[in-house]
Parts: structure tokens; sequence; C-alpha cells
């Protein structure tokens, strides 16, 4: 027999993050694929994401490159947007000793 069945969908809560964000203020190079790379001013960073500030607007979803200071091209995921503030998060996390280190130079 079947009977009424109820899923319930839970959402992260607001400003729910994967790790301690640390604000910072540098530039990084961003790249969407098939585009050339320019530069972006990054105001947050963490090791599973970060917050860059672009006149370009990729698409929610959109997978980029950013070029961190001193680190090869990281693959990350546009997840938020607020105007021209961008809120991304890193496909594969940085360590979080290298997330730290980041934070501390680029304050």
């Amino acid at each position: 027999m079947l009977g009424n069945h109820t899923t319930e969908i839970k959402k992260a809560p607001t400003g729910a993050r994967g790790a301690e964000r640390a604000p910072v203020a540098a530039h990084a190079r961003f790249r969407e694929p098939g585009l050339n790379p320019f530069d972006v001013e990054l105001h947050d960073l963490s090791s599973t994401g970060f917050r860059m500030v672009t006149f370009s607007r990729p698409r929610i979803g959109k997978h980029i490159w950013v070029s961190l200071p001193g680190l090869q091209p990281l693959e990350a995921i546009v997840r938020r947007a607020d105007g021209n503030n961008f809120g991304c998060e890193f496909v594969h996390p940085l360590h979080p000793a290298v997330a730290r280190h980041l934070q501390v130079k680029l304050r």
C-alpha cells in the first residue's frame, strides 16, 4: 500500500562555510575556460574557497581557474554572486597549512 510520503530537503544555513575564512587584500589571475586571464581583487580566503571582485560576470555554477600568488592555477566553482563580488569554492580544497600561510601573506 502506498501512503503519503514527504521528503524533507534541508538547505545549508546562510553563511555556512566549509572552513574559516580570513580577510585578505591581494590580486589574483582569473580565467574562464576558453578566455584570456585577467586580474581580480581577492578579499576573503579559506582552504575551501575565496571571494573575488571582478567586472566580469561569471555565472553561478561556472567552473573557473584562479592563480593565487605563488601557486599554480586552481579550479574553482562560482557559488555566489552579489554585484561584482563572487564567492567561489575550490574543487580541491587547499591544505589548511597552505591556506593559513596565504592568509597571513596576503593581509
